[in-house]
């Protein structure tokens, strides 16, 4: 996966993450200025995650960068019975169990991280539906098959 895409889909999680797509070209855009000639010095990775530092404003955004760049961070995300009862409204009352874990190499860390949650049905107007954490697959995971499941 390209690393503007990467940042791109991970920041779109979190409101108080500030490394826009915008900030993400300026960096690029920077070390394509600072490397241009094809003569030494090269770009390293290490230039990259520099310049992505130097865009993030704040702690959360250096840390998406360190989780991205720097460690083998992987999560494992599971659905447990999601459940779903029709009120006398029509509208439904949703229960959506998730066990969530990060991890850094096999070293549990606090998981402090928005991942979204979704519903979603086969055909509109349906009441058989699924429900998911992190339904695209956005985060790492070492088996995404039990992301999604179906609400009974």
């Amino acid at each position: 996966m390209p690393i503007f895409h990467a940042i791109r889909k991970r920041r779109y999680r979190s409101a108080s993450c500030s490394l826009s797509s915008t900030a993400i070209s300026r960096a690029l855009r920077n070390l394509l200025h600072r490397y241009k000639f094809p003569f030494a010095p090269y770009p390293r990775a290490a230039d990259l995650v520099a310049a992505l530092r130097a865009e993030a404003k704040t702690g959360e955004d250096q840390n998406l960068i360190t989780d991205l760049f720097e460690r083998v961070t992987l999560y494992n995300l599971k659905v447990t019975q999601p459940t779903a009862v029709r009120r006398t409204d029509g509208r439904w009352d949703v229960t959506v169990p998730v066990e969530a874990k990060k991890m850094y190499g096999d070293k549990e860390t606090p998981l402090d991280e928005r991942i979204e949650v979704g519903l979603f049905t086969a055909e509109p107007g349906r009441d058989v539906f699924n429900a998911g954490v992190d339904p695209y697959n956005f985060y790492i995971d070492g088996s995404s098959t039990d992301n999604v499941m179906a609400v009974r």
